[in-house]
């Protein structure tokens, strides 16, 4: 058997606490990131040197970043700081209506889940607008345009300025465009 590395060791460690941060049982964390319990326990006790593949199926089952799995510390926390015009560019794809936005910040944990995004929405693309309820609260800041946002049975008129909090377990969704185009910053939280 090969010498366990420092960084294998630290990697091992921190996807360790990051899995029981989560109450997540070997089997759980396999099924979620589509690999063996054997491999996970292998990693976890610095016997293996995971690929990068492995590793960020990990990061994605856990809802961490990747870099998260190098920082063996219980007292680091992730930031994430977006420059002007830069993001992560992302595509939103539902049944009848798809709309491009910026992902400008998400974190998770035991705490729960945090994202925030810039996004456009033109009145020509908007014909079957989405509907979402989750639990958590959701904060809205219009930018730019004119349109109505349907929360719960209640609609709101909301222009540039404006902005909407509420608890996202009504269903909500913008319900009509009415310039040419909208563009928002959002935020949402999710419990864990």
């Amino acid at each position: 058997m090969a010498k366990k590395t420092d960084t294998e060791s630290e990697v091992g460690q921190t996807l360790q606490r990051l899995r029981l941060e989560r109450d997540l049982t070997l089997a759980d964390l396999a099924g979620q990131a589509q690999l063996s319990t054997a491999m996970i326990s292998r990693i976890e006790n610095g016997h293996v040197s995971p690929s990068l593949g492995t590793l960020q199926s990990l990061a994605d089952a856990l809802d961490v970043s990747l870099m998260a799995l190098f920082t063996h510390s219980e007292h680091t926390a992730d930031v994430h700081h977006v420059k002007a015009g830069e993001g992560l560019r992302s595509r939103r794809i539902t049944q009848g209506h798809a709309h491009d936005y910026m992902l400008l910040g998400k974190h998770g944990g035991p705490g729960g889940s945090f994202q925030s995004a810039r996004i456009c929405i033109f009145r020509e693309d908007s014909e079957n607008l989405p509907r979402y309820q989750h639990e958590g609260h959701v904060f809205i800041y219009m930018i730019a345009g004119d349109a109505t946002y349907r929360c719960g049975t209640e609609d709101f008129a909301m222009s540039a300025g404006d902005t909407l909090s509420f608890d996202a377990k009504l269903q909500h969704g913008f319900r009509e465009i009415l310039s040419d185009m909208i563009e928002i910053i959002t935020v949402s939280t999710r419990p864990q």
